[in-house]
């Protein structure tokens, strides 16, 4: 009688865990599909950016999927580099000024010339020091292992979401989106700075990248 309660009870607790199972208690929850590359912009954190020697880095982190719930990361950053300066009418300039100008003159000349400028800038990968790092999904949201830094879902932006950052999802590898931002940084400064206070003619500003074909 003893031996045929005991079974009564294993088989009771045998059907409640399997109740809990199936009802999704003690799981990790449902699972949100992150794997692929997202993308964002960081600016850089001083006051006053000056973008002739500093600019915004694109920060790409790549999700791969190793269980349903588990995930391997890596972190990708790429800025535009100042190149060069070109001074594109110091010849007519100086001539107006009858003495050679050293560096990048700020202002028009004794004839009310302006310097003529176009500057130049590539993009290019850089380095950093992130080790690849993992993942663990628990309830559509995404937490770094080792930091507990979590990433959630826009379904809506199709975008991630971590702190104040927002990735936007790079489909091939194509960051037009962020470079077409990081640029429009550069040469809303080159306005601000020396457009709209008459300080130079600026004619335009070359963008190249050492990238291509990666």
């Amino acid at each position: 009688m003893k031996t045929k309660r005991q079974v009564t009870y294993m088989l009771m607790a045998l059907a409640m865990a399997l109740m809990l199972v199936l009802s999704g208690c003690g799981s990790l929850g449902s699972s949100q599909d992150f794997s692929g590359t997202w993308g964002y912009i960081e600016t850089p954190t001083m006051k006053d950016v000056n973008y002739e020697y500093s600019s915004d880095k694109i920060i790409l982190v790549t999700f791969e999927k190793k269980t349903d719930h588990t995930y391997t990361g890596n972190f990708r950053q790429y800025r535009y580099a100042p190149k060069k300066m070109n001074f594109l009418n110091m010849d007519e300039y100086e001539r107006g000024d009858r003495w050679m100008v050293f560096g990048i003159p700020n202002g028009p000349n004794r004839q009310g010339l302006l310097p003529k400028m176009e500057p130049e800038y590539t993009f290019k990968e850089i380095g950093h020091d992130f080790e690849p790092f993992n993942l663990t999904e628990r309830d559509g949201v995404l937490y770094i292992d080792e930091s507990g830094t979590e990433y959630t879902y826009d379904s809506q932006k199709d975008a991630l979401v971590s702190g104040i950052f927002v990735m936007q999802r790079i489909k091939d590898g194509d960051m037009t989106n962020l470079k077409n931002e990081a640029q429009q940084h550069i040469r809303d400064y080159f306005q601000k700075k020396y457009v709209d206070t008459k300080k130079w003619d600026l004619v335009d500003i070359k963008f190249t990248d050492e990238t291509s074909g990666q």
